[in-house]
């Protein structure tokens, strides 16, 4: 469902913003995607995905976006397939919040 995404990961070669130590990594990635999210210790958690959508939220989407013209027909079902897929929501909800309450802050 992306039309825009990202294709390179920040890194300090490309960003005064990053100390030349410090490492960037992609978390995730697809065959569409190739950075589906970075992460960079202590720092910085991204997400390509929305990972708060339901499998209802998804199914809503794909309606909407036939009904406005911008998704064929076709495209929607297929997609709406996928959106019923087994998914690993529930690992990488753990992988947040262990970012954010510093759970992770020995491994580098």
């Amino acid at each position: 469902m992306h039309v825009d995404h990202v294709i390179e990961p920040p890194s300090p070669e490309r960003s005064e913003l990053l100390q030349t130590e410090k490492k960037v990594h992609i978390w995730g990635s697809s065959e569409h995607t190739k950075v589906q999210g970075v992460y960079l210790h202590k720092r910085l958690f991204t997400t390509q995905g929305h990972m708060e959508f339901s499998e209802r939220m998804v199914k809503r989407q794909l309606g909407m976006r036939v009904e406005a013209g911008s998704l064929k027909e076709d495209e929607a079902d297929e997609a709406t397939q996928r959106a019923e897929w087994e998914h690993d929501g529930l690992l990488v909800a753990k992988a947040v919040l262990r970012f954010f309450h510093g759970d992770d802050d020995d491994i580098e």
